[in-house]
């Protein structure tokens, strides 16, 4: 049986020497420092944002929340409420003409982008390393390296601006495209001018957990 070492001989007396409760008084306090705590604790949930569903009422008639659902209610008023269709048919019409622009801002933004991208990826050079035979090879070999370098720099500058052109487009087409706040002037605009008021209807939020369905807003 082999003896114990000097080491553990005065590992052994100081324990002996300490009150009891001492490591349990000493280590519970490295372990629940902020900074551990923070690094322990779970990371924040991410909630999925959601927006509302909703759709316009008219007596008893449904129609989407939007521009479109607009319109197509609007067309059913051409022959029993012509006054109503006349003062409201250009602002709609406007409206739809903003879309329409947004909506080539985008595909133009994307077909740029897109082209951009199979220019960059087909418009290289070809590069070929000299053989070693060659016996201008260190020439040829610093050739070599700046069509490669060249051919680098081509890839970059066409793939960042498709990027770039897609985001633009993108940002066309959300700064141009009408949005709910434009919807609701129309319902405004409407029910200043007619008996029969539109309602938006609420649907249900699944985020929140809150159903709206039965709930009607008239604006």
């Amino acid at each position: 049986m082999r003896a114990p070492s000097f080491f553990a001989v005065c590992l052994g007396l100081v324990a002996v020497a300490l009150p009891r409760g001492a490591f349990a008084q000493t280590m519970p306090e490295a372990v629940s420092t902020p900074a551990t705590l923070a690094f322990m604790a779970p990371p924040p949930a991410i909630r999925p944002t959601y927006q509302v569903p909703a759709h316009l009422e008219v007596g008893n008639q449904v129609f989407d929340g939007s521009l479109s659902g607009f319109r197509t209610y609007l067309d059913t008023t051409r022959a029993t409420n012509p006054q109503l269709f006349s003062q409201l048919d250009p602002k709609v019409r406007d409206l739809e003409s903003q879309a329409t622009a947004a909506g080539a801002v985008a595909v133009a933004g994307l077909v740029v982008g897109l082209a951009s991208g199979v220019y960059a990826a087909a418009g290289q050079k070809t590069c070929n390393g000299p053989p070693i035979t060659d016996p201008n090879i260190t020439a040829d070999l610093q050739a070599w390296g700046a069509c490669n370098s060249d051919n680098g720099t081509h890839i970059a500058t066409f793939m960042l601006l498709g990027l770039g052109s897609i985001l633009v487009g993108g940002i066309g087409w959300y700064a141009l495209s009408p949005g709910r706040s434009d919807v609701l002037k129309l319902v405004n605009e409407h029910n200043r001018i007619s008996h029969e008021p539109i309602r938006l209807q609420l649907g249900y939020d699944p985020t929140n957990r809150l159903a709206l369905g039965g709930v009607s807003t008239a604006f």
